[in-house]
């Protein structure tokens, strides 16, 4: 009998040992030890056990509490069960015992001698005593001969956690990471060293650890639980009989916490020790309830204080980024997610964000990491500590020095300028802060009359920046225009001034080329326009401003309007293909008829149907289009049944980016789909037009299955009503026996359908 309902819970993971403390299953106060019940595995701890294995330097740098410490524990026990010899050492520990530089390195050599069981061979104390040499060349020594002399048969790891701690210890460690980059350069020379391996884990930018590690490591991704792996802690909440349904209730505990471990953990633990018994259909309001109560009211007095202060300190921290940290975690905390390319790459704003915890880097944006987060240190908590006049005095005034007071942006205005005059007048003031201040009364006062006084004069300033980035030559031009023209009503400012420079900058280029000395903008502008295209990869952004640059003068010469309407439709096409983008600029210059204005759209389907679409089963050019084909088809990460139904269904309707959903991750991946807004979407109307619905209905049918289905796809295409493509017989039998063995490879409408057949032959 087919088994229909999903997510069965595992057996325990101490075998027959059934009388477990609840009160302990789950964790959250110190690191888990390698057997703890409630240890979830993630995606990170298979990549990095297979990384260690075959030799690969790893790194794993996250905020805290993400389960650091407790995957280098786990990781380490399976390592050693495979015959590895290992060595874990914390450095937050170590630096608390040896304060002095030459004792740090001895207390190294002594935790590494020990760990390997090597002391017992020898005295330590002795032999380091002995080495008439440099801390850092007694520790190399060790290993070379010693260490890999005296295990001579095993593969060894050395994993260092809270690597973070090197860099605030009074003492130069400078020649830890050179210890660490030498064993790794031996290799080359001698080839003991290919069994010596390291992983470091730790609160760390990837970026301080490449200034100071001149090696080629494996940064593994620690993300937060997903559904799908939370087997664990839905086994105790089975066994403390609190709930009806473990994973609808962890489903609920997961919206809250993102995955966060320690939060998850914590969250668990509450569900067990609350005297509530979360009924069917009653999870969502429970678990709210329970949030509310015991996490985010009054939360510094919670248990969980110590981790969201911790968060709190460092979002507040007293450094130059302060400012332009705050600035950045509101804009993410009003729009959900902003894009990496947002503010600089690697710049100190955005590290220190991802290391507190609050916001996580996915598919090249950054968003808020859960809802918790969210509720506390929400808009009036930002709002209240960006409000400090000082801090946004200086940083404005640091950025217009920086700029060499160039950057209008950076000026004050409104009521900024007002607050900030007030804060000032009883300020002993620089010559440099004085001419800052008078030149933003200026810039003021003259932007006032250009927009004649309306009362939203500073949306409208602020969308004009977000096209000029400040530069005074754009800000004037702008706002020149801005005065012949009906002024905005209040909320539509941003489209209002998007509006004005498509249709009087962009579209009419050469006019303006021609009476403002603004040619040296072009690419700033052109920039700008495609950031404002929202259907635009962000890490593709830089490429494709490029592609057009190169091909800007065959292409003006080609249609009147540019940017506003040919660079949108080429795009809609194209992207994120870089190849596909350069070929269609090729075709549209080699094409000898002029494109019609106002009939963009019309001109580039028809090229596209004629040269690609009608042809892409066999022309050179769109061999990137035929290897998606190849990924959909003969996927090895997917069952390509389930990896077509789901681009079906994100075919037919824009979808909800599923956080445990392979599938989803797969198509994001092969570039045929595009997260827009947390929503799925094909990527371009290319993949639209020839993987369409006739496309892989076709496909589907190829693809065996003990049933014929084109019956599924036509009971799907009836929102599940029409009965008469249900299963019968001898094929609802085979399809039976095929599901019992096969329960992975059904998707759950393949599951529903032949729930259905079997419930409609009773």
């Amino acid at each position: 009998m087919l088994l229909i309902v999903p997510g069965i819970l595992p057996r325990s993971p101490l075998g027959n040992r059934m009388n477990l403390e609840l009160d302990n299953y789950y964790q959250w106060r110190e690191c888990l030890r390698a057997d703890a019940p409630s240890y979830v595995e993630r995606s990170a701890d298979q990549e990095l056990l297979e990384k260690l294995k075959i030799g690969e330097y790893c790194y794993v740098l996250n905020a805290s509490q993400m389960g650091k410490s407790s995957l280098m524990l786990r990781t380490k026990h399976k390592l050693e069960q495979q015959g590895f010899a290992c060595a874990a050492i914390s450095l937050k520990t170590m630096s608390q015992v040896y304060t002095t530089y030459n004792s740090w390195y001895e207390g190294l050599f002594n935790d590494l001698a020990n760990q390997f069981k090597l002391s017992e061979q020898f005295n330590c104390k002795l032999w380091w005593d002995q080495q008439k040499d440099t801390s850092l060349n007694k520790l190399l020594n060790f290993i070379d001969t010693i260490l890999l002399t005296e295990i001579n048969h095993n593969k060894i790891v050395i994993l260092f956690d809270e690597i973070d701690i090197i860099f605030r210890v009074r003492f130069r460690v400078d020649d830890f990471f050179t210890f660490i980059s030498t064993c790794y350069q031996r290799r080359t020379v001698k080839s003991a060293y290919n069994r010596l391996n390291f992983a470091l884990f730790g609160v760390a930018a990837l970026s301080a650890l490449n200034t100071k590690l001149n090696i080629i490591g494996r940064t593994i991704e620690l993300t937060g639980f997903k559904l799908s792996e939370t087997k664990p802690l839905a086994y105790g909440l089975q066994l403390a009989k609190k709930v009806k349904h473990p994973k609808n209730v962890l489903k609920e505990i997961l919206k809250w916490t993102g995955g966060q471990p320690y939060l998850t953990q914590i969250i668990c633990g509450l569900v067990i020790k609350s005297k509530l018994y979360i009924h069917k259909d009653r999870e969502v309001e429970k678990i709210a309830t329970l949030v509310n109560r015991h996490v985010i009211d009054s939360w510094e007095t919670k248990d969980t204080h110590t981790h969201l202060e911790n968060i709190q300190l460092v979002l507040l921290r007293n450094n130059p980024s302060k400012f332009r940290r705050l600035s950045l975690y509101q804009k993410i905390l009003q729009e959900g997610e902003v894009g990496i390319n947002y503010c600089s790459e690697n710049s100190p704003e955005q590290i220190e964000l991802q290391l507190s915890g609050v916001v996580v880097k996915e598919q090249e944006n950054l968003k808020l990491f859960n809802q918790i987060y969210k509720h506390i240190f929400n808009e009036e908590w930002v709002s209240k500590n960006l409000a400090e006049i000082p801090l946004l005095y200086h940083e404005k005034l640091s950025n217009w020095l920086a700029s060499q007071e160039q950057d209008e942006s950076q000026l004050l205005y409104g009521q900024e300028l007002e607050k900030v005059w007030k804060w000032a007048k009883e300020k002993n003031l620089t010559e440099q802060e004085r001419n800052f201040l008078l030149k933003s009364q200026l810039f003021d006062a003259v932007t006032k009359v250009r927009l004649c006084s309306i009362n939203n004069y500073e949306s409208v300033v602020q969308a004009v920046f977000s096209w000029t980035r400040g530069e005074k030559k754009l800000n004037d031009l702008i706002l020149e225009l801005a005065k012949f023209h009906q002024l905005p009503a209040a909320g539509s400012e941003a489209i209002w001034v998007d509006n004005l420079v498509r249709s009087h900058i962009l579209d009419n280029w050469q006019t303006h080329i021609a009476n403002h000395p603004i040619a040296e903008f072009r690419h700033q502008l052109l920039l700008v326009h495609i950031e404002k295209l929202k259907m635009v990869a962000e890490k593709d952004k830089i490429n494709i401003a490029k592609i057009f640059q190169e091909w800007m003068p065959e292409l003006e010469q080609k249609s009147s309007r540019l940017y506003s309407h040919l660079i949108e439709e080429i795009l809609l096409w194209t992207k994120p293909n870089l190849y596909l983008l350069e070929t269609l600029c090729q075709l549209i210059c080699d094409s000898q008829t002029p494109i019609p204005t106002n009939r963009e759209a019309e001109y580039i389907q028809q090229l596209v149907q004629t040269h690609w679409i009608r042809q892409w089963e066999t022309q050179p050019e769109t061999q990137p289009i035929r290897e998606i084909s190849d990924r959909l088809l003969k996927n090895p990460n997917c069952d390509p049944f389930r990896l077509l139904i789901r681009y079906r269904q994100i075919l037919r309707e824009e979808l909800l980016l599923e956080d445990d959903c392979q599938e989803d991750e797969e198509l994001l991946k092969i570039k045929l789909v595009d997260k827009i807004n947390g929503n799925l979407r094909v990527a371009n109307f290319t993949y639209e037009h020839i993987f369409n619905l006739s496309w892989i209905n076709q496909s589907l049918t190829n693809i065996s299955r003990p049933y014929e289905p084109k019956k599924f796809i036509n009971w799907l295409d009836s929102r599940q009503k029409d009965k008469s493509q249900l299963l019968t017989g001898e094929e609802l039998e085979k399809t039976k026996a095929w599901a019992d063995t096969n329960k992975d490879l059904l998707t759950d409408k393949e599951r529903d359908f032949i729930t259905w057949s079997i419930i409609a032959n009773f």
